[in-house]
Order: C-alpha cells, then sequence, then structure tokens
C-alpha cells in the first residue's frame, strides 16, 4: 500500500474499546484515492465525520456543522489524540500504532493558509478552499483555571465590594458630616440656650437680692446691686421698674439723727414650757417675775412691727471712724427709714441656758425635769439655728423654742421688720459655758478632754452662724456678777477668766451688758479704774438698764440703757411699754398672780 492508500476505514471500536461520540458511529465513507490527494489535508481533518462517498463533499459545511468543544479533562472520558510515525510503505497491511496521547509543540503537517484553494475535484469544479482546522487546546492547569475562571470573579467581587464600600463609606461619611453638622449646630444653639438661661437665671438672682436689699429699706443698695447685671437689661423690664422704684423710695426716706430715739427692748431666755416654769418649786416665782414666754415674744414682735417699728443694730446708727493711726473715735450717724418707721433694738441675756434652768437632777446634763426652758442652740441642716430642748416626757426636741428661731421666722415672713438684716444682740456669760456648750475649762476635769473638745465645736458653729445671719454677741460678764457692787479688782478677775476661756473659742467682742441691772456709773461719762479694766480688755459699747431709752455718744465709747421686759413690769407698769407694744394683751394665761418683788 502506497502512502495515498491509507485506509481511512479502521475500526476504532474494534481496536480500542470506546465508542465514537453518536452522532458520528457510522462507518466512514470511503474516499476515493485521488492523484490530488494530499496527506496534510487528511490528518488535518476529523476521522470518523460523517460523509456520504456519493455526494460531492462540500468542506465549509463540513467545518461548519461540525461542533467544537472545549477539551475534556484527561482525568475524564476524552478521545486520546493521535501521534503518527512518518508514513512508510508496508509488505504487509499497516498497523497503526499510537503512543500515549500528547500534544505536539506544533502541528506535524503544516495547515493551509486561508488564500490557499483545495484542488479541484474530477469533473472541472473547484474544490471547495481549505479552512485552517481549529488546533486542539492544551487542557488548562488548575492555576490556569483558576486564573482563568475564578480570578476574574474574585477581582470583581472584590471591586463591587470596594465600590460598595466606597458608596457605603461616602454616604456613612455624607451623614456623618450631616450629624456632626446638626450636632454642631444642635450645640451651638444649646450654648445659646445655655448661655441665655444663665443670663436669665443671673438676671434673677440679681433681681432677687436687690429686692430683700429694698426690703430692708437699703434702696441705694438695690439700686448698686442691679448695676452688677452685665447682661442687656432691656431684654429685662424688671430692671428699668425697678431701678425707678427704688430711685423713687431713695428720695423719700427720712432721716435719724437722735440716738436717744433708738430704744432698746431685753429679754431673758425665754420660757419654753410655762406650765413647768411657773409650777416650779424652786423658782417658779421668779420665773414669773422676770422672764418672757415664746408665745408673748411672738406677740410682742407683731405688735411692734405693727406699729412701724424696725429692727435695727447698733452700728446703724453709731459711726466708727478710724485715723490713720489706728485711733477709733465714734460719732452719731443719721438713720435713714421711709417715712413713719421707727428704730428699735432687741437683746437677749443669760443665753448660755443655766444648769438650774435646765438639770434637774444636778448631775450637769438637761432633762424632764428642768423648768422648761431650751437647753442650747443648734444648728439644722439649712445651716438656721434651732432651739433644742427636753421636753416633759424626756424626749430631745429641736425647734423654736427661744428668741433666736422665733425672730428668724419672723423677719422671714416680714422682711419689712430688719432694717438691712439687722438682727438682735444675744449677751452670754462663760462660767457654764455660752449657747448651751459647756466650754469652761472645769469640765475637762469632770468630763474628760473629748467632751470638752465636743462642746467647743458645737458651741464655734452655733457662733459662725449666728454672726452669719446678723447677729450681735455680746459679754454677760463672766460669772454673771453684779458690777456696780465689785471693785476694779473683782472685775479683772473676772474679765480674767472671760478672755482665758471664752475669747479662743468666741472671739473678741467689743459690747459688755451688765448683768442683775448693774453699771460701773450711775450716770454721765465713764472713768476710773472699773471703766479701765473694761476698756484695756476691748469693750467699747456698754449696755445698762434703765426706765427709759438712752443712748449717749462718747469719742471712745457708747453708753446706752435697755428697758428690762419682764412679766412683772409688763403686769404692774404696763405704762413703760405703751408706746412699743400692749403688755397686758400679750400676757400669758399661766402666769396667774404674778408676783411683783
Amino acid at each position: 500500500m502506497n502512502v495515498n492508500e491509507f485506509d481511512i476505514d479502521f475500526d476504532f471500536e474494534k481496536e480500542y474499546g470506546f465508542d465514537p461520540p453518536e452522532e458520528k458511529k457510522e462507518a466512514p465513507a470511503e474516499v476515493p484515492a485521488d492523484e490530488d490527494f494530499d496527506l496534510r489535508s487528511i490528518l488535518n481533518s476529523d476521522y470518523g465525520a460523517e460523509q456520504d462517498p456519493s455526494e460531492d463533499f462540500n468542506f465549509d459545511e463540513y467545518l461548519r456543522d461540525m461542533p467544537i468543544s472545549d477539551p475534556v479533562p484527561p482525568e475524564e472520558t476524552q478521545e486520546p489524540e493521535l501521534r503518527f510515525e512518518e508514513p512508510v510503505v508496508p509488505s504487509e497491511e499497516p498497523t497503526i500504532s499510537f503512543d500515549e496521547p500528547v500534544l505536539p509543540d506544533e502541528d506535524p503537517v503544516p495547515a493551509f493558509t486561508p488564500e490557499e484553494e483545495l484542488p479541484r475535484k474530477t469533473g472541472g469544479e473547484p474544490a471547495p478552499q481549505r479552512r485552517e482546522r481549529p488546533q486542539r487546546r492544551k487542557p488548562k492547569s488548575k492555576l490556569r483555571q483558576f486564573k482563568d475562571e475564578q480570578l476574574p470573579m474574585i477581582i470583581a467581587g472584590v471591586a463591587a465590594v470596594l465600590i460598595l464600600i466606597f458608596i457605603f463609606g461616602s454616604i456613612g461619611r455624607a451623614v456623618s458630616s450631616h450629624k456632626s453638622k446638626t450636632e454642631n449646630n444642635d450645640k451651638v444653639s444649646d450654648a445659646q440656650q445655655s448661655a441665655a438661661e444663665v443670663e436669665a437665671k443671673e438676671a434673677q438672682k440679681i433681681l432677687d437680692e436687690a429686692a430683700a436689699l429694698a426690703a430692708g429699706y437699703d434702696y441705694q443698695g438695690a439700686i448698686d446691686k442691679l448695676n452688677t447685671f452685665t447682661g442687656d437689661t432691656s431684654k429685662y423690664t424688671d430692671f428699668t421698674l425697678r431701678s425707678s422704684e427704688y430711685a423713687q423710695a431713695l428720695t423719700q426716706l427720712v432721716a435719724h439723727n437722735d440716738p436717744d430715739e433708738v430704744a432698746n427692748l431685753s429679754f431673758h431666755v425665754l420660757i419654753a414650757d410655762p406650765s413647768r416654769a411657773f409650777t416650779d418649786q424652786s423658782l417658779g416665782g421668779k420665773y414669773n417675775m422676770n422672764f418672757v414666754t415664746v408665745d408673748e415674744f411672738q406677740l410682742i414682735l407683731e405688735q411692734l412691727y405693727a406699729n412701724n417699728y424696725v429692727l435695727v443694730n447698733m452700728d446703724d446708727f453709731v459711726d466708727e471712724v478710724v485715723a490713720a493711726d489706728g485711733t477709733v473715735t465714734y460719732a452719731s450717724k443719721t438713720l435713714y427709714l421711709p417715712d413713719g418707721k421707727k428704730p428699735i433694738m432687741i437683746t437677749e441675756t443669760m443665753v448660755n441656758y443655766y444648769y438650774y434652768m435646765v438639770d434637774g437632777d444636778s448631775d450637769g446634763v438637761a432633762d424632764a425635769k428642768g423648768a422648761g426652758f431650751a437647753s442650747r442652740l443648734v444648728v439644722d441642716g439649712d445651716s438656721k439655728v434651732k432651739a433644742e430642748m427636753v421636753d416633759s416626757s424626756g424626749n430631745t426636741v429641736v425647734g423654736d423654742y427661744d428668741l433666736v428661731p422665733i425672730l428668724d421666722k419672723f423677719i422671714e415672713e416680714n422682711p419689712g421688720f430688719s432694717y438691712q438684716g439687722a438682727k438682735a444682740t444675744l449677751a452670754v456669760s462663760g462660767d457654764e459655758g455660752i449657747f448651751g456648750y459647756r466650754i469652761q475649762k472645769s469640765v475637762i476635769d469632770s468630763k474628760g478632754q473629748d467632751y470638752y473638745d465636743e462642746q467647743v465645736a458645737g458651741a464655734t458653729k452655733v457662733v459662725e452662724a449666728l454672726r452669719a445671719s446678723g447677729y450681735e454677741i455680746a459679754c454677760y460678764t463672766y460669772s454673771d456678777t453684779n458690777y456696780s457692787s465689785a471693785n476694779a479688782t473683782e472685775i479683772q478677775a473676772d474679765i480674767d477668766s472671760w478672755t482665758k476661756e471664752i475669747v479662743p473659742v468666741l472671739g473678741t467682742v467689743d459690747t459688755i451688758v451688765y448683768a442683775k441691772g448693774s453699771d460701773i456709773a450711775s450716770a454721765g461719762a465713764y472713768s476710773g479704774s472699773k471703766y479701765n479694766v473694761l476698756a484695756q480688755a476691748g469693750f467699747r459699747y456698754f449696755i445698762g438698764s434703765g426706765n427709759k431709752a438712752t443712748t449717749d455718744i462718747y469719742t471712745d465709747y457708747i453708753r446706752q440703757n435697755r428697758i428690762m421686759v419682764t412679766g412683772t413690769q409688763m403686769y404692774y407698769t404696763n405704762t413703760m411699754y405703751s408706746a412699743y407694744f400692749d403688755s397686758k394683751s400679750v400676757l400669758n394665761s399661766l402666769r396667774g398672780n404674778i408676783p411683783q418683788s
């Protein structure tokens, strides 16, 4: 057999045991030998293609209709590719040998170019133009498959994710920016609102403080307070109205230049429980004669206020002039009050709460056997001073059981009763402590240092609260001593004890209220050794007692008489108080027959 007689009827199924594709199961048609037969055209064609030898072969249609698919991986069913040896002329029937299917580096036979023409068939018709046979593709490696198939999808997915991130990021930034701007606007709005609220609160605070000053007849102080407002007063019409009102009131004040006009009504500590005080076996009569009850004092305040009296302090009508060398001199000062208002002072003595008033069994502790007086002053949670007492059942109670809390409450309800915050003068002795706190050194021996320290701390707190509230504190001698009958040496010893034991807690005071209705001189200017002892101790205000109000202002000191208010005088000498209050109308019915002496 020569090279052109290659048998294309070779049975693949019989020799290799597999079927060709279903559409190619029929035996291939025999191609007649032709003088223009070209082996390369055979090799570049597909074996097993269905072909009718009786018909003219249309190669273009064959190529067009032939299915072309991607190569199947070697592990799957795949038609092995044949490798042909160089054709030789065998002596016997040729045997075709197939090696392992491989992909050749290049085609063994060069393909025709599209421009080349196939030989014409017999009959003179031109042969169909030869097309280049599609090359078999080399099986893709897993890496190549990943690069070609999966990687683009991953890249596309990543790109999509990045795009989404960018989009959502842009949206988020836009939202965040909008939110930030909104928050900033809100903050600015809140800040503006907060600033407006702060200004409004400041304005109201200043208006309230100015009103309090005006209520105490300090109209100039009220105007000055209004002027401290740094905001826009045009937004608050009350500033203009109040300022005009205070300026008008200031022009209507009346001058008071006579110090003798200022009466000083004096009370001992008040009786909180008259039923116990007036029935006390030892001192019931004395309490009835010399003391005033809490309800009587309340009624007296009401009548004083109704009669246009205004509470003042000594420095409201006495001027202290300090020279360049530190020397202090005194002079009368004009006091201005609204037309019809009259100045008055109040003093309370014995505000140390003696043992005999509160301690019925003499153990040094207040008890139910006491005579119905408050046992000490205390400071409550609002920094207000209240009175503590032990009631008849032995319970310790806190309330309005003495002058201080009663007066504070009355002024709070009637601010026009106090001129520029004036309160009362509280006079204490020292041999049994002050304000109910036993700060005399003798208690250290009997009750120990801890008890003493506790008492000092309590007294200090009360003193600070009283002074902050407007009260003046005075000395009532150290041991309730009658200075009229005492000599200068005895007075010196008494004052030395005061200076040693009381001043460290109370501080220096410049006012002394003589105990037991005494005085160091009957009338006129002071002089002599007694006065020198007191002057050297720092006293400049000397308050005695009498039946009428007098105040004498000297260059170096002031001397004043107070009017004692007692049960006996309210009942038997009621005309002494008629200018201030109706004494008989205020008497407590539990008094019964009041002793005269």
